[in-house]
């Protein structure tokens, strides 16, 4: 199952930034940072994005 990191705070910290944040063991600001750059939980595992890709027109 995949979420974003949003998605997965809200389920299990009732939104709850700063919860989450010492849970993880990080900033709130760290978080915030993460969400900014859509970071995502696939298979109970937080996936941090290396490079954004361009949309390629797979029709050329």
């Amino acid at each position: 199952m995949q979420m974003t990191l949003m998605e997965y705070i809200t389920q299990h910290f009732n939104g709850d930034l700063h919860r989450y944040a010492q849970f993880a063991g990080v900033s709130r600001e760290q978080i915030l940072k993460w969400i900014e750059n859509e970071c995502c939980i696939i298979k109970g595992k937080l996936v941090m994005p290396v490079k954004h890709l361009p949309v390629v027109n797979s029709q050329e």
